[in-house]
């Protein structure tokens, strides 16, 4: 592996700290000539978040081993991926309905069409110039522009690489699909069947969840999270608003959740937006029930250990863990799109609900909190879809091939 910086050299020692240092220095995560390269993006947290826990696995897994990882659009031209950034949170924070437009009329696109080859290749040629002198026997992609690149340069030629997609949501979309793909993963029997639906070989296709951290998968201590959270054992709400719900929504949502008669205790993650988090305290000095309010949290597993019921949007990450941990979800407000379609796999298989307006996120969680019955036959649900294991069976697949290629070579 070659020289570097100390802080390089620091971050290589710890597998977590290595992977979020790659994240953001490009250059000298490629000049270690990475065997595994992951790609994502940060339009959400939940590319990134797939990407890492992945790239973590494959090092517990074998430590030899070379794992790079890139923010794709970030490295490749980070004017168009500020351009690409801005766009995409302007739309879905205040135009949702724009962003829904696009997602649909995209969502089964022609692969041959010229809006698809134009974005098959945005990025491309720095991409391969930066890996072409030694490229990586594997490419995992968590977004799905980066495997429509990495599709393109193998049916040009100028790439032998493996190419695994890793789909982020429980929705089948265009811009997923591309005849170079050795493999897709995916959440669920839904998408498996869609995708050989959409004409890609079911042995191409591994049902193996969305990929978590793998703090989802440990038993979680719920009498100390409750006491470091100064809470009895009341139900636990967790609202959890994600990074785009606009703050007019988030502060109406808080009195729906301490309206609820039944005794209860409200945890409100108001992440890193300060506003909120004001919001939230604002309204915690007259709530009727219990409640306490974060700002952006590292310990979500632990969260979710202790509720009952999870109300967010509905992004494939944060949904993939509270399925992972059991917690029923009441799906507020998803984003247009990709989030609608998450929320539908969920209520379809009748892990949550889906309240209309604000009104009715009140009266869902009553009906929840008084049917503990029901609850509990959501959570059970909510278990079965959650593959907690993800990551494991992906880095397992991954290996597999790199072993497969090795033998090849004598």
């Amino acid at each position: 592996m070659a020289n570097g910086s100390a802080p390089e050299l620091e971050a290589r020692s710890d597998p977590a700290r290595w992977l979020e240092w790659a994240a953001s220095h490009h250059r000298e995560t490629l000049a270690t000539r990475p065997d595994v390269m992951v790609l994502a993006a940060r339009y959400g947290d939940g590319h990134l978040r797939a990407a890492k826990a992945i790239g973590l696995k494959l090092l517990l897994s074998q430590p030899s081993l070379k794992v790079g990882l890139l923010d794709y659009y970030k490295f490749v031209n980070p004017f168009l991926d500020n351009a690409i950034r801005w766009a995409y949170l302007s739309s879905v924070r205040f135009v949702p309905s724009l962003w829904k437009r696009f997602y649909t009329a995209t969502q089964r696109i022609d692969p041959e069409s010229t809006t698809q080859q134009f974005l098959n290749r945005i990025g491309m040629e720095s991409f391969y110039e930066a890996i072409r002198p030694d490229p990586p026997k594997v490419i995992v992609s968590t977004y799905p522009t980066a495997a429509g690149v990495v599709s393109t340069l193998k049916r040009q030629g100028r790439l032998k690489v493996l190419n695994y997609v890793v789909m982020t949501d429980y929705s089948i979309h265009s811009q997923w699909i591309h005849q170079y793909v050795d493999r897709y993963f995916v959440g669920g029997e839904d998408m498996k069947e869609a995708l050989i639906a959409r004409g890609v070989p079911g042995d191409r296709v591994v049902v193996s969840g969305i990929p978590v951290d793998s703090r989802f998968q440990a038993m979680v201590n719920e009498d100390q999270v409750r006491r470091a959270l100064g809470l009895g054992f009341e139900p636990v709400i967790l609202f959890m608003g994600g990074s785009y719900m606009p703050i007019t929504e988030f502060a109406q949502i808080l009195p729906e959740l301490d309206k609820v008669e039944v005794p209860h205790a409200t945890i409100v993650v108001a992440g890193r937006e300060e506003n909120r988090r004001r919001a939230a305290l604002e309204y915690q000095k007259h709530a009727n029930n219990p409640m306490v309010v974060l700002g952006y949290v590292d310990n979500v597993h632990e969260l979710m250990g202790i509720s009952s019921i999870l109300v967010s949007k509905a992004g494939g990450l944060t949904t993939t863990e509270a399925l992972c941990r059991g917690v029923p979800m009441l799906i507020y407000r998803p984003i247009p799109g990709q989030e609608d379609a998450n929320a539908n796999y969920v209520v379809r298989h009748k892990a949550g609900f889906l309240a209309k307006d604000h009104r009715d996120v009140s009266e869902m969680l009553a009906h929840l909190l008084t049917h503990p019955w029901e609850l509990k036959a959501m959570m059970r649900q909510a278990r079965e879809l959650g593959h907690p294991d993800a990551a494991d069976v992906i880095a397992g697949q991954i290996l597999e091939a790199l072993s497969d290629q090795k033998a090849h070579a004598r």
